[in-house]
């Protein structure tokens, strides 16, 4: 493994104060800092890989906090999923993930399988099981799948309301398009108002953060190498993406893992250029939406919850959201305690590790309900479901994402 990450450590321990999963648990062998040292133990031939590493660096939410913290420079993410790797080589992969992780790299299979889920959870889980807890949430609180996968649901094309300013892709990803679709029929319509015409291509598949975070780097080559070349095309204004996880892979981590693998970057480097989060292009073209906002529209209290892969974003941090739901019209803007603290989901961490998962979302919930706000927003479908299947009463603190906020703040007349 490349020691040039490894070798910027001086163990200031300024990590240990940014890491989630530290503050919980306090002890060192789970702090980046420790893993580090690990890594560097394993590369010295001092430390051989076992199933007690494997457990150590299955304890990190891969949120970056670290890394954005470090004063030396250290990727610690890239440390770790090189890790993760080398441990899946080495003892294989959970064979839960491993059926996750090959239906998140077969789209037709997925599409398959979200009708075998849907029915279990949207027709059976209605009266059986629903005590059952998935990691630290109560199936019952785990939302329902769409009736039909949302890009079934819109044309490729949308043409916009008025005056054409331009044409985007959007890149839904898997929650929108199979959980999530009513914040899909949010983004068309906001950015049709806008002014854009909105294309949705067909073929896209999982943005392979799922599979690469986890050290599966081959695993999500064919998904990167298939997302690059539908999307990286001239003439369109921007690639849009209404999820936080989707947005870092597509910005960031298409490159890196690329460059891991010895392959050809170029394509995902001109794409990471035109990659904006839905909230981060609404505030470049504000103007544009301002119009159309309902001053009438009774006032409502607001509060939210940063993700990860958004405020340790260099584009999109977390002034840039508070900003733009403080000039939406009707919106109280309440910030919370901790609004930039991770909610503990962390991909499958929640499942993998339900007692500090639990910890860390329940103080979530405390803060932010604390605050009296009557919706909570984030741009993460994996905080979104963390966030409302841990509340006690979801429909008390209701989680939307930030798009749907201004959505429901347009005009009635606007269509």
């Amino acid at each position: 493994m490349d020691t040039t990450d490894i070798d910027k450590c001086v163990k200031c321990g300024l990590c240990l104060t940014s890491c989630p999963v530290y503050f919980e648990v306090c002890r060192e062998p789970v702090s980046p800092r420790g893993k580090v040292q690990f890594i560097a133990a394993c590369n010295q031939q001092n430390l051989s890989i076992s199933r007690n590493l494997e457990n150590i660096f299955s304890q990190c939410l891969m949120c970056g906090t670290c890394t954005k913290n470090c004063p030396s420079g250290v990727r610690h993410d890239m440390l770790f999923m090189r890790m993760r790797s080398q441990i899946v080589q080495d003892f294989g992969r959970d064979w839960k993930k491993r059926v996750l992780y090959h239906f998140l790299s077969h789209e037709h299979q997925l599409q398959l399988a979200s009708k075998f889920v849907k029915f279990g959870r949207n027709a059976i889980l209605e009266n059986l099981a629903r005590e059952t807890k998935l990691g630290n949430i109560q199936l019952k609180n785990m939302p329902k799948l769409n009736t039909v996968p949302f890009r079934k649901q819109v044309p490729v094309v949308v043409e916009p309301k008025g005056k054409l300013r331009g044409t985007v892709l959007y890149f839904t990803g898997c929650a929108t398009n199979y959980v999530y679709g009513d914040i899909g029929h949010a983004v068309v319509k906001v950015l049709t108002t806008m002014g854009y015409r909105v294309e949705i291509p067909g073929d896209q598949v999982c943005c392979g953060l799922p599979m690469f975070s986890q050290g599966g780097f081959e695993t999500a080559k064919t998904n990167i190498l298939k997302n690059t070349a539908l999307l990286d095309r001239s003439g369109d204004t921007a690639v849009i993406v209404d999820c936080a996880t989707c947005g870092y892979a597509l910005r960031n981590g298409y490159t890196e893992i690329l460059e891991e693998l010895n392959a050809d970057p170029s394509t995902a480097k001109r794409l990471s250029l035109k990659v904006r989060d839905i909230s981060e292009f609404i505030s470049q073209h504000f103007d544009a939406l301002e119009p159309h906002f309902d001053p009438e529209k009774p006032s409502v209290k607001v509060t939210y919850h940063a993700p990860c892969h958004l405020r340790n974003s260099p584009a999109v941090g977390t002034p840039l959201i508070e900003q733009l739901l403080e000039k939406i019209p009707g919106v109280d803007y309440i910030r919370a305690e901790d609004t930039d603290s991770c909610c503990g989901g962390g991909g499958t961490f929640f499942y993998d590790h339900p007692e500090i998962s639990k910890q860390i979302v329940d103080r979530k919930i405390k803060n932010a309900t604390e605050t009296g706000a009557d919706l909570w927003v984030t741009g993460c479908p994996e905080c979104r479901v963390n966030l409302s299947g841990n509340l006690k009463n979801p429909e008390s603190l209701q989680v939307i994402h930030p798009v749907q906020l201004m959505e429901r703040s347009l005009k009635r007349t606007t269509k």
